[in-house]
Parts: structure tokens; C-alpha cells; sequence
């Protein structure tokens, strides 16, 4: 049910009765007057330690990094567990020498679409890299992870296709469908004979399925064996987003779908650069015909600024690292592993996690609030997920697992969460 002013005192909101997505449809003649609302929400919210969210960095993102704290109004020292930094590449000595020359050379953006002037020989050489690393004929690099999926689906889609979508895929991926006008269902996550249910009542209709390779919330991975199978069956397209698979899963470091066999079988891969690659941007990659059709007809590559040349040179930098020696994904899952198996003895839930994206589950976002005021209190800094992200009563912290981080670094994270669960074990709203 939609609120109104009606539902509210301005002067005397209580965080407590409400969260931020009742704001979303907020019916009023005003169309800012919302924005009064959840003024005082907010400072309702950070009176009670709640705003842990967006605090400023001041250092990079290592296992531990310099944050404004709100609540002290000081630059503490955190553990970092919330960077998608996985593999460390962000701050690597080379990576950072390579960017600084380039800029000395290029500047330090493309200043145009890549289309008019912003196309250069560097992301050329780039989008080669990723295609001929994905096993694949061509890609196309966007300014972010984001657009790469709103751009391919919204490029490729059409009034009277449908896309089928695990329920739990990015908001980028529902978004992408949304802004195509293409019509759409939605399949139970990872369950292949929901999924054939929905296909088989989709005859004649041209279908694309979008999965991803890692979930981001849930650290699961694509159920890919079964899943692509049936879409072969029933000639539906696949769309896999590999955001948080590439350079960690598969022996190359392709993803899930290498990771399972069938990247042959995928018709579209999506990726990031801002996960493991330590950089920003994204990429679609596929067959050279699809590809120069979404050059012309993905929106959010046509009328965006192209990556900045020294962020192509970065990332070719971190494929050639990567290349001449992986052990940095043996500590990846190393750490992870071992993170994992002390969360378990901790009596944490962790979910079905099967990468270095672990959830630890909170309940409801009550609960969430305290711990996350705890945590943050004691010193770790991590992903604070709440609803409509997750269902109301699923809300969870949300740990991502770095090469660099320690032993001594994962056992005190734990110490921490588990300290801030014992803290609340016997508390109730209102207390």
C-alpha cells in the first residue's frame, strides 16, 4: 500500500516503522514533497547509528582501508570485506604504473561517445583481448557493468519477445527488459523445471534466458549443466552475466560457463571490469555479426562517454599479469574456503554460497540494523543488504573475500560478526 503524508508526523518519523522503499511510491500532488519525508527518516536513521551506508573512503581498497565514520565524525581504520576487489588488482604496483603512463600519453578520459572521437586504439586492442579470452568472436566494451547489460537487452529485445529471468538477476538485467518494452517472465532461482515450465508456454515466441554465472547476493552459481540443456530444447537464446565468475572461476578464468563446459552454448556474455579486474566498465562478447549490431543499437553504448583510455590500458595490464601467473586465484579460494569453514563453526548461516561472495543471513532488517551498527562500531566494514535487494525476512551482510586479505584478518571479521549476533541474541525491537 502506497503512504501519504497522512501516514507520517514530518517532525517526529520513526526509522523504526518504516524503511526506505516505502518511499518509492509515495503519493502526493507534489512530486519532491517526498524528498521532505524522507529527509526525516534519514536523520532519524543516522540519530539511531542506522546510516552505515556511503561513508567516505580515503585510502585504496586493501583488506584494510581509512573510512569516515559518521557516528565518531573521525577517519577510523576498517577490515574491508565489502571491495569486489578479489584478486587485488586495483592498487598492483604495475597496474597503477601502467595507468599513470597512459595518462601521460591520453589524458585522463575519452571526452567523446565512442562512436564520434572516444574510440581508441587502446579499447580497440582491449575488445579484442576479451573476445579472443571469452572464446568468443567479438566484444564490445561499455562504460560499466551496468550499461553492458541495459544496452544488450534493451539493443537486442523488441515489442512481442519475451525474456525469461532467474528471479534473482541484477537490476540491470530487469531493467534492461523493462526499457526494450519486450514482455517478460520470471523463473524460480536455479530451478531447471520451473524454467521448462515457463518455456514450454512461450511456443513462437522469440525467448532470451538471463542467468548469472555467480548470483550477487547469494554467492550461489548458475545451475548451468541443467539450465542450458532446456534452453537448447525449446531454442531459447542465453544471456549469462559473468560480473562476479571472471578471472576466479574455470581454469582460464572464464567464468561459470567454463567452469560447467558450456561456453560454446552461450549466446551472449556479460562482465565487469569493476570485480576482479580491479578497474571500471563492462563488456558484452559474442559473434562478430551480433556485436557490430549492438554497437548501432545499444543506447547506453551510442549516447555515453567512452571508457578513458588509461582504464583499457589498467585492465590490459591486469589480462597480462593474470596470464603469467594465477597464483593470486589460488589464494582467492584459499581465503575463501577457509572463511567459509570458520563462518560454519561460528554457527553463522551462510547460505548456499559456493564463491567468495557470502552472505551471512540476518533475518528481518531489524535485526539487520543492530548488527550492522555493531559491526561497524567494532571495525569491519562490509555489505549491508536489505530489502527490496533481498526479501524482507532474508536481509544479510554480504562479505566479499579478497587474495590479500590474512588469517589473522578473516578470524577477527568473524570474531566480529559473531560478537554483534551474541549482542542481539535477546533483544527485541523497541529495546
Amino acid at each position: 500500500m502506497a503512504l501519504s503524508k497522512k501516514d507520517f508526523d514530518l517532525k517526529n518519523i520513526n526509522s523504526d516503522k518504516f524503511s526506505t522503499f516505502d518511499f518509492v511510491n509515495f503519493e502526493s500532488d507534489d512530486m519532491f514533497e517526498v524528498s521532505e519525508y524522507f529527509w526525516e527518516y534519514v536523520q532519524d536513521f543516522a540519530r539511531k547509528k542506522y546510516l552505515v551506508y556511503g561513508q567516505p573512503i580515503s585510502s585504496a581498497p586493501t583488506p584494510e582501508f581509512d573510512v569516515l565514520d559518521r557516528n565518531t565524525n573521525t577517519v577510523r581504520k576498517f577490515l574491508n570485506f565489502c571491495s569486489y576487489n578479489y584478486l587485488g588488482y586495483s592498487f598492483h604496483p604495475e597496474v597503477k604504473k601502467t595507468v599513470q603512463d597512459t595518462i601521460s600519453k591520453y589524458g585522463t578520459g575519452a571526452v567523446s561517445a565512442p562512436l564520434l572521437s572516444g574510440y581508441y586504439d587502446l579499447t580497440q586492442k582491449l575488445e579484442e583481448s576479451i573476445a579472443q579470452f571469452k572464446g568468443q568472436e567479438a566484444a564490445v566494451v561499455f562504460p560499466t557493468g551496468y550499461s553492458a547489460n541495459l544496452g544488450t537487452l534493451s539493443g537486442i529485445l523488441r515489442s512481442g519477445d519475451v525474456a525469461v529471468m532467474d528471479i534473482l538477476s541484477h537490476a540491470s538485467i530487469y531493467d534492461g527488459v523493462f526499457l526494450s518494452d519486450a514482455d517478460y517472465k520470471v523463473f524460480a532461482h536455479n530451478n531447471p523445471r520451473h524454467l521448462e515450465k515457463v518455456l514450454q508456454s512461450l511456443s513462437g515466441k522469440r525467448v532470451i534466458v538471463c542467468i548469472e554465472g555467480v548470483y550477487s547476493m547469494d554467492g550461489d552459481l548458475a545451475n548451468l549443466p541443467e539450465i542450458v540443456p532446456i534452453c537448447k530444447k525449446y531454442g531459447a537464446k542465453i544471456l549469462l552475466d559473468e560480473a562476479h565468475a571472471t578471472l576466479v572461476f574455470g581454469e582460464r578464468g572464464g567464468g561459470v560457463g567454463e567452469h560447467f563446459g558450456v561456453e560454446d552454448d552461450i549466446d551472449i556474455t556479460i562482465g565487469t571490469f569493476s570485480k576482479a579486474f580491479g578497474a571500471i566498465g563492462g563488456f558484452a562478447s559474442g559473434n562478430m555479426k551480433l556485436m557490430t549490431y549492438l554497437r548501432m543499437s545499444a543506447r547506453s553504448y551510442v549516447f555515453s562517454c567512452a571508457m578513458a583510455p588509461h582504464t583499457a590500458a589498467g585492465i590490459l595490464k591486469v589480462m597480462e599479469l593474470y596470464q603469467q601467473d594465477k597464483s593470486n586465484k589460488i589464494k582467492l579460494w584459499e581465503n575463501t574456503h577457509y572463511i567459509q569453514k570458520r563462518l560454519t563453526e561460528a554457527g553463522l548461516d551462510i547460505g548456499d554460497t559456493k564463491s567468495q561472495v557470502i552472505p551471512v543471513m540476518t533475518g528481518e532488517d531489524m535485526r539487520l540494523r543492530e548488527i550492522s551498527k555493531r559491526i561497524m562500531a567494532k571495525g569491519l566494514y562490509t555489505g549491508i543488504v536489505t530489502f527490496p535487494a533481498v526479501p524482507k525476512k532474508r536481509t544479510r551482510l554480504r562479505l566479499s573475500i579478497s587474495s590479500n586479505h590474512t588469517k589473522e584478518q578473516m578470524d577477527r571479521c568473524v570474531d566480529i560478526i559473531k560478537e554483534a549476533f551474541d549482542e542481539i541474541k535477546n533483544w527485541t525491537p523497541g529495546n
